[in-house]
């Protein structure tokens, strides 16, 4: 666990240089190209990091040696059987520089988009880190493509593009079909967020978590039936993951409500997002299998926090309640204090939900090591 914490300082150290005091383009920029160019090093160079790493040593290897006479390997897609296949015919490319691509892979669209669309790039990568996406990265290979994916699209989302928006889902599920979720997303998100909104969602996640096993149960029947009646459908993971999430959304909706929030498409797109991402994270409690499908929610999360953030630094809240008193908290004290205390919550939770998961060895993260040795902090 040290050894991520001083990964953590570290990215923390870069923004305090370049992005506390009067961030700027430039500025930002540079924390990105400092702090993703650190991830990748780690992420690049490692060595049995990640659940599935020698699963996918083994059919790297497999695959570069039985050339094009087979698409099928375990249950894994098309579209990543051909990606690896054709890595494979480089003369000399071995298994560490194939780990090496698939990390200019995960790496790259997450620092593009956090610096294109998130108003603090530091704290929306401390995010990406303490929630996991880029441990997902090193573990969930196929998926985490699929994720990068699903980052390029956003542009056609935001913009009301569907077809080339659709199209680029469908390419993505020829690497992991769970992506397949997100063409319904487009139209869910298009609901105007609200307290009443939001209580007609709180009746539909009530209403999905208790009626998850019999759906579940029903899927499997016709998809991924090896996982009918497993620990995946049968057991949750922690709630402790599911605290975070809500924290967001529920903050996201009140917001909203006293016009704290900008409610831009941008911001409304990405509240809805955030709200069935949270949706995702408390039914995993239920059903692990679940987890899967949140990692498509998580990096909307980490970039609509700084929306939040922003919003109580410059506008502060003002509201009047039903019976006509008045919660004024604009002036620059109260706007600053607003912000802050919501900065230190979300980070206070993010640590948790980091460090919990390292306890629990979350996607065989837990023990750094490399090519050369083993760092055993």
């Amino acid at each position: 666990m040290l050894f991520y914490t001083i990964n953590n300082a570290v990215i923390i150290l870069w923004a305090a240089l370049f992005c506390f005091r009067k961030p700027t383009k430039t500025k930002n920029l540079i924390f990105i190209l400092l702090a993703f160019s650190q991830l990748f090093i780690l992420m690049a160079f490692r060595n049995h990091i990640g659940f599935d790493y020698d699963m996918y040593a083994v059919g790297f290897r497999s695959m570069a040696h039985t050339g094009f006479t087979t698409l099928e390997f375990k249950d894994w897609e098309t579209g990543f059987i051909i990606f690896t296949k054709l890595l494979g015919l480089i003369p000399g490319l071995d298994y560490q520089m194939y780990m090496i691509i698939l990390s200019v892979i995960a790496i790259l669209p997450a620092a593009i988009f956090i610096y294109k669309n998130s108003d603090v790039p530091w704290l929306s990568t401390i995010l990406y880190v303490n929630m996991f996406m880029y441990f997902m990265s090193m573990n969930f290979l196929r998926q985490m493509i699929a994720v990068s994916l699903v980052l390029l699209a956003w542009h056609f989302m935001k913009n009301n593009k569907f077809i080339l928006y659709a199209v680029i889902i469908v390419f993505a599920s020829f690497f992991h079909q769970t992506v397949l979720v997100m063409i319904p997303v487009y139209f869910l998100i298009k609901i105007k967020p609200g307290l009443k909104e939001m209580l007609i969602y709180g009746f539909i996640l009530l209403w999905f978590y208790t009626a998850s096993t019999n759906l579940i149960d029903l899927v499997t029947n016709f998809y991924h039936e090896e996982y009918k009646e497993t620990v995946f459908i049968q057991e949750g993971v922690s709630f402790i993951y599911a605290i975070l999430p809500i924290f967001i959304t529920v903050c996201a909706f009140l917001l909203i409500k006293t016009e704290t929030i900008n409610l831009t498409r941008e911001n409304r797109y990405l509240t809805n997002l955030t709200f069935i991402g949270t949706l995702m994270m408390i039914t995993m409690s239920k059903h692990s299998i679940i987890e899967r499908l949140s990692y498509y929610f998580i990096m909307f999360m980490i970039v609509l926090v700084p929306v939040i953030y922003q919003s109580l630094k410059t506008k502060g809240i003002k509201y009047t309640t039903s019976n006509e008193r008045v919660i004024n908290l604009t002036s620059k004290k109260s706007r600053t204090a607003l912000a802050l205390s919501f900065l230190f919550v979300v980070l206070g939770l993010s640590c948790m939900h980091f460090y919990y998961g390292l306890s629990e060895n979350a996607h065989g993260a837990e023990h750094y090591q490399t090519w050369l040795h083993v760092f055993g902090l």
